[in-house]
């Protein structure tokens, strides 16, 4: 017998007048194709159930779960780790008197099994029947049966298109005439516009929709065959592309609908179709060249627009044919470095058209890709530029006269943005304002920062007057450069207006004037001290008069000796005049009264080092050197072929470097007794002391005169220049 019993089990069930191994259920029991087994509880002492035995198990159940003869096992014993979740479901059963179906995965091998247990009654006991069954590969297939499920729903709708099934509803002659929609996806509503479909019927969402639509889907599910294609729907305002296909395994189908609405996309074709008409329009109206190429760019053919180039025929190589040789090398590396990019180009270069007239063109042109991203050919348009670029040549010819002539003149301008702020400087301009060429950006803001804080107020006035009238802008104001350097500037400038009389823009320009107004107040204190200064001159020859006065009997003598002092004066002045350094030379100074006075060389010895006078002194030593001529000549060595000895030297006294002039001369004549203190004895002896600082002395001798002036070299001016 195929069922398991122990011999202890048998014995005690033949008490019993129930016999379950001695009946059709125990031929069943073991026959049963479902592993089966059976189990009574075992109770504890305190009357609830501890466990459970194995009375009988069938074959299937070592096939199964690999149980062999398990007859008088405990379930706890023979499955520790997995009795504890049948406790439960047993005592229920056991409990309810009532079958119960348990689906539970094996922890061991995963396995997943379906257990029906049912209660059994034998005499006065009770028993559980278990009856298992692998159900691993339907739960599997009902799995992913679930995910292919999941799937698909999301892929339903998840889809951009629209997408539905629908059953077609046919009329007595068979045609269909509508159609009840029983599946939709959610982008069915974005594509038609339709709200909660299911169940409705066509002409129920949209009463006049075409009967086109119930027609051609009637014969799809008639037919079995599916069908593509695009159709205009007004009723809906919408335009669609459909796919459609029959759904089942007899006719009338069902159909399933996919569609997309392409009204968009026939406005686009539409607008497409359009601009393409007006741009053929404008191609053949063009001034422009319009063109096509090779794909290495070197073959060109005229496909619309103007014959700038003249007749350009078959496709020709244009740049050796038309474009100016010197500039061929640029036109081939502007297109090698585009096709190496396939970018688009843009060039502009000299070409030479067939009638030899040179022009400038500027081209565009673009790149034709495959799928590849291979150049297969490029589309293009040329300008004719020529009147920009001579107007652009003669431009900046002008500016760059106007650059020079601001940088040969100095003048400095400037170009202001009233409405942005920005403010630009001509180089000259930074020069002027102590930068370096592009040293800073300019703005209002620095440039009146290097105005000087005693102007800035009268400039910034002056600036909101000039922009407020509209009249010029006109100023001088002294400007602060770096280091404290103080320069004075002119500036000129205009406002320009929009046409609703707002400032927009200040053109101006603007010198340096700090050397004119130097000379400006230099003029102002040259005036003034002249004035000063005559009155002195006139003071001393005043006193030159009144000195000379006692020394000559008759008026004309006295006239002749006044004048030639006068004249000593003069050439001291003149003199004075040609000298850059404001000194003269002493040796000059001798040498030049002596010429006056026709003294020969041979009669006249003039020796000493360098010395340079400051002009009071040269004025002092003049009349000294003329008064001792003049007497030489009317009454000593050079009126009586005598000899003249004229030196000088210098030495230090007092930590001052001074000079000793000497007159010295031998004549034949006789011993005088004449010691009349006249105006050279007066000039020599006291206004040399007074005016030069120093010591004169004049004797005569039986041999002749002999004067001696020494005086420190000081840097005394003139009583002309205002500067002493």
């Amino acid at each position: 017998m195929a069922i398991y019993a122990t011999k202890g089990d048998k014995e005690r069930m033949a008490d019993n007048p129930y016999d379950p191994f001695e009946t059709l259920f125990g031929a069943a029991f073991d026959a049963s194709p479902a592993a089966a087994c059976i189990l009574e509880p075992i109770y504890s002492d305190d009357g609830g159930v501890a466990d459970w035995r194995y009375l009988a198990a069938n074959r299937r159940i070592g096939d199964l779960l690999g149980l062999r003869d398990p007859v008088g096992q405990t379930l706890r014993g023979r499955w520790p780790n997995a009795s504890a979740d049948w406790m439960d479901e047993f005592a229920e059963v056991l409990t309810t008197g009532k079958p119960l179906t348990v689906v539970r995965a094996a922890s061991e091998s995963g396995q997943i099994y379906e257990t029906s247990l049912t209660p059994l009654r034998f005499g006065g006991g009770k028993a559980v029947m278990a009856t298992i069954r692998d159900v691993t590969g339907e739960h599997r297939a009902r799995a992913e049966q679930r995910e292919a499920d999941a799937r698909y729903k999301l892929l339903f709708d998840t889809i951009d298109e629209g997408f539905c099934i629908v059953e077609v509803l046919f009329d007595e002659a068979g045609h269909g005439h509508d159609y009840r929609f029983l599946e939709a996806n959610d982008a069915f509503v974005g594509q038609t516009g339709m709200v909660n479909p299911i169940g409705k019927t066509m002409r129920e969402l949209e009463p006049d929709i075409e009967d086109k639509w119930a027609e051609t889907y009637g014969r799809i599910a008639l037919t079995g065959v599916a069908e593509r294609f695009e159709s205009e729907s007004p009723a809906m305002n919408r335009w669609f592309d459909v796919f459609a296909f029959p759904i089942g395994e007899t006719a009338p189908f069902q159909v399933g609908i996919l569609f997309e609405d392409i009204a968009q996309r026939k406005l686009m074709e539409a607008a497409l179709r359009h601009s393409e008409n007006r741009l053929h329009t404008l191609i053949e109206a063009s001034s422009d060249l319009i063109f096509r190429m090779n794909p290495q760019a070197t073959l060109m053919e005229q496909v619309g627009g103007d014959a700038l180039l003249g007749d350009v025929g078959e496709e020709s190589n244009w740049i050796e044919r038309f474009v100016v040789e010197s500039d061929r090398a640029m036109v081939g590396s502007v297109i090698a470095d585009a096709s190496a990019r396939r970018a688009p180009f843009h060039v502009e270069n000299r070409v030479r058209t067939d009638d030899g007239v040179v022009r400038w063109l500027s081209s565009r042109a673009v790149p034709v890709l495959d799928d590849e991203g291979a150049v297969t050919e490029w589309f293009g348009m040329a300008t004719d530029i020529t009147a920009r670029r001579n107007a652009e040549q003669q431009l900046a010819h002008g500016a760059q006269m106007l650059r020079v002539a601001s940088e040969i003149g100095k003048v400095a301008m400037w170009d202001w943005n009233v409405e942005t702020g920005e403010l630009i400087w001509s180089d000259e301009h930074f020069r002027i304002e102590g930068y370096e060429v592009g040293e800073v950006i300019p703005t209002y803001e620095i440039w009146a920062e290097r105005v000087h804080p005693d102007d800035r107020e009268g400039c910034d006035t002056k600036v909101a007057q000039a922009m407020a009238s509209g009249g010029d802008y006109i100023n001088e104001y002294r400007i602060c450069q770096r280091g404290g350097e103080v320069r004075w500037v002119s500036a000129r400038g205009r406002f320009l207006y929009d046409e609703k009389g707002q400032p927009i823009r200040m053109l101006g320009a603007m010198i340096d004037i700090t050397q004119r107004r130097r000379e400006e107040e230099w003029q102002r204190l040259l005036v003034a001290e002249l004035q000063h200064r005559v009155r002195n001159l006139i003071g001393m020859v005043r006193s030159v008069a009144r000195l000379s006065a006692p020394s000559h009997r008759n008026v004309d003598d006295y006239v002749d000796h006044l004048i030639g002092r006068l004249q000593a004066m003069g050439r001291t002045q003149s003199t004075l005049t040609r000298s850059p350094g404001r000194s003269v030379d002493l040796a000059e100074l001798v040498r030049e009264e002596l010429v006056v006075h026709a003294v020969q060389p041979e009669m006249c010895h003039v020796d000493g080092p360098e010395v340079a006078l400051s002009p009071h002194a040269a004025e002092i030593v003049t009349l000294a050197i003329h008064e001792l001529a003049t007497n030489s000549v009317k009454y000593g060595a050079l009126g009586d072929s005598g000899y003249i000895r004229i030196v000088w030297s210098t030495y230090e006294k007092d930590a001052k470097l001074w000079v000793s002039l000497r007159w010295q001369e031998t004549a034949p004549r006789g011993p005088t007794r004449n010691n009349r203190k006249g105006f050279g004895r007066r000039l020599i002896e006291e206004r040399v002391p007074y005016e030069l600082e120093g010591t004169g002395e004049l004797k005569v001798h039986d041999t002749g005169v002999l004067a001696q002036l020494d005086f420190p070299l000081q840097d005394t001016g003139s009583i002309l220049d205002p500067r002493s």
